[in-house]
């Protein structure tokens, strides 16, 4: 039975990796890539027409002025969230530590940086490399207390046991050329890396609650009274801790048309091999402490606990007594995976209606079916099948760019993409409990060579309530959180392009 727990909490933790890291959801998919393009709501395949074309689409980049370009943002992702859970309970097993009241994530600012240098050899080729980080962030919750009843003054390592911290960076050479007056194409090869930490606490079925009452029964016989599991007693708190990085291989590939000096049109998609994923996993088993049962079961003679697996019944009189030690038990494994990085693809289309409004509109979609079973290998065990059952993701947004004068540019933007993640997946870590609406404005300063941009997203989820815990019953272990959701965030982008 321990064994199996111990099993079913290595899947839920790398059910997190795969749902909090940052190769994850779009909750942690960062699009301030550009401080322009990100104000024009990252509508930008269509236009593509500054660095930021590196990540968006690669083959704008022909469209650059000068031998050189230099391009950097650096954003900064505010986002706050608070959850309500819903009680607690399977059947008869409630527990009195997991938190019914609001709790908010602890507030945490993240800095993204982006760059890209670019050399345009004629008219026809530019080629550069770019660096951005697409994924990211991460959270930190106070979800599950152990409560005084459950007789473990140690209890989890962290005062606050749910926490997450991860990234990635994505280094890109990328080339594009233009193959008429009005056609152009790019590719860019991207290298992937990327590290997360993540600490989670579980809560289990106690493994002495399968053979309690036959045990007290027998017990009986000899005229030892075994007094009943307490409420808490039910469930055994155990926490993960989990520390890895992995790599992966993309590619990013783009095309674009412009039809005239009013018009253009873009498509691009973004590929990656699975990623790599290698780490070591502590999982630490919370026991209860209860003097008198461990008393009363110490004084049993261990014939009393022989079984058919365990003759002698020493084994098993151990790990009963240990359940009711009150001390910590920890174990770590070699947890890899490979993760499959989803497609996304999409395109765009760019209008100059006047000669100072451009707008831009643009419609993607990522493969988050991919998502579906991941198989993990745990060292030492047997290898492990997720299932996540993710669904696809569309988005959709529209932007403009108003040029106020030859150095002043207003721009303004909006994008809605809906969560991949079903109810039955749901977690506080994961920041994308509902549909997303964001929206986007911001401003350009043009100085010759180099021009300034700043941009700012609200991004808005509605309220989310997620109405029932999905429990493997064989172990009691939630694979989601129910509760109520409230999550936003502020992104404030800012950078520059260079032209020499």
């Amino acid at each position: 039975m321990v064994k199996k727990i111990i099993s079913t909490v290595l899947i839920v933790t790398i059910s997190f990796i795969t749902s909090n890291s940052a190769w994850a959801s779009n909750g942690t998919q960062i699009g301030a890539i550009g401080a322009r393009s990100t104000s024009m709501g990252s509508c930008f395949r269509g236009l593509a027409d500054d660095w930021s074309a590196v990540f968006f689409n690669p083959a704008g980049l022909t469209q650059l002025h000068g031998k050189w370009t230099i391009g950097l943002s650096s954003a900064m992702i505010m986002p706050r969230a608070t959850y309500t859970a819903k009680d607690y309970y399977l059947t008869m097993f409630p527990f009195s530590g997991m938190h019914t009241n609001p709790v908010d994530a602890t507030p945490k600012n993240f800095f993204v940086p982006s760059v890209g240098i670019f050399y345009k050899s004629s008219e026809k080729l530019t080629f550069g490399l770019g660096v951005y980080a697409p994924f990211g962030l991460g959270s930190e919750w106070d979800l599950v207390d152990i409560p005084d009843s459950y007789g473990n003054p140690t209890g989890f390592s962290k005062e606050k046991e749910s926490f997450s911290d991860h990234m990635v960076i994505t280094v890109q050479p990328t080339i594009a050329y233009k193959v008429s007056d009005n056609l152009s194409v790019g590719l860019g090869v991207s290298y992937i890396w990327g590290k997360m930490d993540l600490d989670m606490a579980k809560l289990a079925f106690n493994p002495a609650l399968q053979y309690w009452g036959s045990l007290t029964q027998g017990l009986a016989q000899m005229g030892v009274t075994l007094p009943a599991l307490t409420m808490d007693q039910y469930r055994l708190a155990l926490e993960n801790n989990l520390s890895g990085s992995g790599s992966a291989l993309g590619a990013n590939f783009g095309i674009h048309y412009k039809a005239d000096d009013k018009f253009s049109i873009g498509a691009s998609i973004r590929y990656n091999t699975a990623l790599e994923l290698s780490g070591d996993n502590t999982q630490t088993m919370i026991m209860h402490g209860d003097a008198t049962k461990y008393g009363i079961l110490s004084a049993v003679p261990d014939a009393a606990f022989a079984s058919e697996s365990d003759p002698t019944g020493t084994a098993t009189k151990q790990s009963l007594l240990a359940l009711f030690s009150g001390t910590n038990i920890s174990t770590t494994s070699d947890v890899t995976a490979d993760l499959p990085l989803p497609i996304t693809a999409g395109a765009g289309m760019a209008y100059k209606a006047t000669e100072k409004l451009t707008l831009v509109a643009d419609v993607s979609w990522t493969q988050w079916s991919a998502w579906d079973i991941i198989e993990a290998e745990v060292e030492g065990g047997d290898n492990i099948e997720l299932k996540q059952n993710w669904k696809n993701t569309v988005e959709i947004g529209c932007g403009a760019e108003y040029l106020a004068s030859e150095k002043i540019a207003l721009r303004g933007g909006f994008y809605t993409v809906g969560t991949p993640v079903p109810d039955e997946t749901m977690t506080p870590t994961i920041p994308d409990p509902n549909r997303r609406y964001v929206i986007t404005g911001g401003f350009g300063l043009n100085l010759g060579k180099i021009t300034f941009n700043l941009a700012g997203e609200y991004v808005l989820f509605p309220d989310k309530t997620v109405e029932h815990y999905e429990f493997d019953f064989a172990t009691g272990v939630a694979e989601n959180y129910a509760g109520d959701y409230e999550f936003n965030a502020i992104v404030i982008t800012a950078g520059a392009q260079i032209n020499l």
